[in-house]
Order: C-alpha cells, then sequence, then structure tokens
C-alpha cells in the first residue's frame, strides 16, 4: 500500500492466534478508514516485519481477508495486494449477514460515550495549537463533503481518530478505531442522507468548539449529544 502513515498503527502480535489476529488487525483499519478502497499493502516481507511474524502467517491473513471479498491481488502492472475499490460495498454485503439490533446500537453508543467522550475531554485538556489546526480542517473538509456519504465516513472517522489522538493515550486511540470500524459497518447498511447528516447533533462544531476553548466537561457533553443523535438515526431501521 501507499503509505499514508498507515503503519505506526501497527505493533507486533503473539504468536498464537497470530494470522487471525492480524486479519482482524487489518480489518479493522478498514473499517475505520485507514486504509480505503485503492490502498497498497507493503510487500509480505514487509508486513511480517511490521507484525514481527513469519512471512507464512502473513499469508494466511492476507488470504483471511481475500476470502472475506475486502482485499485483492493484482498481477502485471502496478502487481500487489489492494484494498478493493468497492469496499464498502463489501461491507454492506458482511453486515448484512449478521444484521445490529438496537441492543447493539445501545452498547456501542455507550461504548462511544465511555471511550470517545473521554477522548474528547482530554483533548480539551491537552491539543496542542497544531492539534486544534488540523482538527478544524477536518471539521471544514467532513462539511464540505456532507453530499457525498463515503468520503464524510472517511472523514468523519479521521476526526475522531484525531481526538483521540489529541487525548495522548494510546489505548483511547486504539479503541476508536474499534468504534470507526463498527460504525462503517453500521452506516454501510444505513447509509442515511444529507438531511441525516446535516443535523446539529452531527455536525462537530459543538464539539470542536469545546475542545478549541479547552473545556473537558462541555468537549464531554457535546460529544454524548453527538453519539446519540448517531444513534437516532438507526432506531428506525432495527429491531
Amino acid at each position: 500500500m501507499d503509505d499514508k502513515g498507515w503503519a505506526r498503527h501497527i505493533a507486533p502480535v503473539r504468536a498464537a492466534g497470530a494470522a487471525e489476529a492480524i486479519a482482524r488487525r487489518l480489518s479493522e483499519l478498514i473499517g475505520a478508514r485507514i486504509l480505503v478502497g485503492g490502498d497498497r499493502f507493503p510487500p509480505e516481507k514487509t508486513l511480517a516485519e511490521m507484525f514481527d511474524v513469519a512471512v507464512m502467517t502473513i499469508r494466511h491473513s492476507m488470504a483471511v481477508l481475500r476470502e472475506e471479498g475486502l482485499i485483492e491481488t493484482r498481477r502485471g502492472y502496478r502487481a500487489g495486494t489492494y484494498v478493493v475499490p468497492d469496499v464498502l460495498t463489501r461491507i454492506r454485503e458482511l453486515t448484512a449477514l449478521h444484521p445490529y439490533t438496537l441492543d447493539d446500537i445501545e452498547e456501542l453508543t455507550v461504548w462511544r460515550i465511555a471511550v470517545s467522550g473521554e477522548a474528547s475531554a482530554r483533548a480539551a485538556r491537552r491539543a496542542s495549537e497544531a492539534g486544534l489546526s488540523r482538527l478544524r480542517e477536518l471539521e471544514a473538509a467532513a462539511d464540505a463533503a456532507i453530499a457525498e456519504a463515503e468520503a464524510y465516513r472517511t472523514l468523519d472517522a479521521g476526526l475522531h481518530l484525531h481526538i483521540a489522538e489529541l487525548s495522548g493515550s494510546r489505548r483511547l486511540v486504539e479503541a476508536e478505531q474499534g468504534i470507526q470500524d463498527e460504525l462503517t459497518r453500521l452506516l454501510a447498511d444505513h447509509p442515511g442522507g444529507v438531511e441525516a447528516r446535516s443535523t446539529p447533533g452531527q455536525q462537530h462544531r459543538g464539539l470542536v468548539s469545546a475542545i478549541e476553548g479547552s473545556d473537558p466537561a462541555k468537549a464531554r457533553e457535546q460529544f454524548t449529544v453527538h453519539a446519540e443523535a448517531t444513534a437516532d438515526l438507526f432506531l428506525p431501521f432495527v429491531q
């Protein structure tokens, strides 16, 4: 894959169950929109070094992702292994096999408030001016992409991942990646429309303003509003 800084999200894995763990990790990075359709993976040897495993382990991992239809290997010109271009369509198909329930939505919302709410509060205390500048750029880019569901999903995930990074907690960043993976799977089946993405609760201005204002309590409160507004979008579609 072309280098987009994604390798910093990789860490060595334990030998037992390593192939499955690596497959899950790469699948999560795809779901979190850190890897997107058309991105190319580095050679198997490089991936093996990143995860500190044998090349054969990486081959098993990639075979799992290939079987799920999330990646493809091309021959000839620009040969290599890539995230499939229409990966969100494939994620939608996989999600349809195990549709979300109302309990799933409620549990995900509680998880988001606990993890992302804390990340937002810590970001309000710790964000540098450079970090805030990047946050404003991501907010503006998401607003500009509101008419395009796939682009908006990528930018929305990127904004929340950036907030987690501003928290200064590696564990919160990893947890946020899992959350964004789940949201992508949920939104792939129920992407909503421009009107849904335009509601005040779905917009990020209140949250970003609280972080800019170094107000942890307000940041946590604004994130709760945001998470609950997202949950409300799905209620008509689940049982």
